[in-house]
């Protein structure tokens, strides 16, 4: 018993990067669906993508309110001799499990006043997380560890066994964003930079576990008491940005952008069934026990982009983003370090815009992304593949001062198979997958 609670500690200890995994959220506006490449643009949304070229738009305000929602699958094709002992699918060693994420309401919204070379702007964000995941099948990990106990009754009694059990989990993360922050034309009409600070209200929660877990022998059924999660966590921090743009000629443009590392301790306050918070469990489970605080910071990250404009009515863009992972300190509910074998995250994007009319503006884009997790930080419930993305959508000028943006995302992801030993001769394998959509509608005000 004292085994299976220990492996099922350190099971649990993957929880916490679902909740506040690599933070890569780089979808801050619904013009981004359209077009990811937006580093080079000069538009409402460069408060987040080039804050420096904001100071290009015309004298006045500039407003921008949008929503965005998503929907995203994480599945895992789990491989454990041992599944086959599970009364629901005697026999089968080899399980699906799904883990279903959406986002109904993704907000945004930006402001901008622009006077002579200056410029005052301000923003909202989900800068991090934006939802909810639901497993509620469970996990491999999970079924995993009620596994090996049927295995150690089947040893004692020399007798077939099964067992049963109830898993449902659920994560939630939000790390909720506000920026504020100014711009001024060093070189009238030319070079621009910007100056900015953003602060982030994080909060995560974990609800669920295992229970009804029922290992049925000769003897009759034996009953492990349940552990079950129920604990919420927050923090807060604050972090320079600065930022750069300078503007060649009415065709070409390129802008970098820096957002430093932001310190983030976490402060948990939980609500645990007693065998998840006593004992050699709770010392497994350290930082999902009330009271306890832990870091878990914002990686920082690096941006720069270009945009060109052969003809008039055409724009083409390129993006690069990098996220420095290994120097942000974060750890997992067991209390270890994370991501410190993880060299970084890269993005590269393209896009174009095409003015088909007066009125409408046609846009899409490509994106791909190259995550650096290793194997030992892959899990069932936090893992990371690499993708690429299509995005495409529409501009609609209603006339000098409205527009409306509409556009929607669609990732492809690779598979990532990983292999570990739990015990002399006996793996456990997993085939990772996602699936992702977005789509968003924004409104901008320019007067």
């Amino acid at each position: 018993m004292k085994k299976f609670f220990t492996i099922l500690a350190f099971m649990l200890s993957t929880m916490t990067a679902y909740a506040g995994g690599l933070v890569t959220n780089t979808n801050m506006s619904v013009a981004y669906l359209r077009n990811p490449a937006r580093e080079g643009a000069i538009d409402i949304d460069g408060i987040y993508f080039n804050p420096a070229g904001t100071a290009f738009l015309p004298n006045g305000i500039h407003a921008s309110a949008g929503m965005q929602t998503a929907i995203q699958e994480r599945n895992t094709e789990s491989t454990f001799s041992l599944f086959a002992l599970n009364a629901d699918h005697l026999g089968q060693s080899t399980v699906k499990y799904k883990g279903k994420a959406f986002a109904p309401v993704i907000p945004s919204a930006r402001i901008a006043y622009n006077w002579d070379r200056w410029n005052i702007q301000a923003s909202f964000n989900i800068v991090g997380g934006g939802g909810k995941c639901k497993f509620r099948d469970g996990i491999g990990l999970l079924e995993q560890l009620v596994a090996a106990q049927a295995a150690q009754a089947m040893q004692k009694t020399g007798q077939k066994v099964s067992y049963s059990m109830y898993s449902d989990i659920t994560g939630e993360s939000y790390q909720f964003g506000i920026y504020l922050g100014s711009s001024y034309e060093i070189i009238k009409d030319h070079l621009a930079v910007a100056l900015g600070l953003q602060a982030v209200y994080a909060t995560n929660s974990y609800d669920g576990g295992l229970s009804d877990i029922q290992i049925n022998t000769v003897l009759g059924p034996q009953v492990i008491p349940n552990v079950l999660l129920d604990c919420t966590q927050k923090g807060f921090g604050a972090t320079p940005v600065i930022g750069i743009d300078y503007r060649l000629n009415e065709k070409f443009n390129i802008s970098a952008r820096w957002q430093f590392q932001t310190y983030l301790k976490m402060k948990t306050k939980a609500h645990n069934s007693p065998a998840a918070s006593t004992g050699e469990i709770a010392e497994r489970l350290k930082n999902a026990q009330d009271g306890e605080s832990f870091r878990s910071d914002i990686p920082g990250y690096f941006m720069v982009g270009l945009q060109y404009a052969p003809i008039q009515p055409l724009r083409l863009a390129l993006s690069y983003r990098y996220f420095d992972e290994k120097h942000a300190e974060r750890e997992n509910i067991a209390g270890n370090k994370l991501n410190k074998d993880n060299p970084g995250t890269h993005e590269a994007c393209f896009g174009l815009e095409w003015d088909i009319i007066k009125y409408l503006t046609f846009s899409c884009g490509y994106q791909s992304g190259f995550y650096n997790m290793r194997d030992k930080e892959m899990s069932d419930l936090d893992f990371q593949v690499n993708s690429y993305s299509i995005l495409m959508g529409f501009r609609v000028n209603i006339n000098d001062h409205w527009n409306i943006d509409l556009g929607y995302m669609h990732s492809f992801y690779g598979h990532r198979k990983v292999t570990t030993e739990v015990a002399p001769g006996m793996d456990y394998t997993v085939n990772y997958s996602r699936k992702n959509d977005v789509v968003g509608i924004a409104v901008n005000l320019h007067y």
